[in-house]
């Protein structure tokens, strides 16, 4: 009998989220198509604190709320110094397949349409990332071109912001 789809939330990234980001950043599985593995140790975890006592602006990081247990996060961030805003999200291993990174990303679409007025929105995913191009093809995003990002080659998609319709 196949489980039903987590209920998905977003709320902004707090203390209590630490120890699941530790977590993540740790996990070669997880951070395989990231940034890299990052050491659960103290010096990480200060560093994520600091982080997270910085000023909120209508850009950021989310937590990703599956039944009630943040299970990863999801982002709008600047992509470098393009003057472009990316999508962004990392999930604990657990919560793959479920598909919280797509329920997660299409609310943070909806913010970056309604709150921000983004023209569009772009992701990067590193090559062999096939999971993570799934979730932004369901989406709507379009591979758009292969760029240097983050010290190396990525894919990047875009979804440029829907058509609203005629009023009547």
């Amino acid at each position: 009998m196949p489980t039903a789809s987590p209920r998905v939330t977003l709320r902004r990234l707090q203390e209590s989220d630490v120890p699941m980001m530790l977590a993540m950043e740790s996990d070669p599985e997880v951070m395989r198509h990231s940034t890299g593995v990052k050491p659960a140790d103290e010096a990480r975890r200060r560093e994520l604190l600091a982080w997270l006592n910085e000023p909120q602006t209508d850009i950021g990081h989310w937590a990703i709320v599956a039944d009630g247990k943040a299970v990863g996060w999801v982002s709008l961030t600047p992509l470098e110094d393009t003057g472009r805003i990316q999508l962004a999200y990392r999930l604990c291993r657990d919560a793959w397949g479920l598909g919280c990174a797509t329920r997660a990303a299409a609310q943070l679409c909806d913010y970056a349409w309604q709150r921000l007025d983004a023209p569009e929105l772009v992701a990067v995913v590193w090559p062999d990332n096939h999971a993570s191009a799934r979730v932004l093809e369901k989406l709507g995003f379009a591979f758009s071109a292969h760029a240097q990002h983050y010290g190396r080659g990525t894919a990047v998609y875009a979804l440029p912001r829907p058509h609203e319709p005629a009023p009547r």
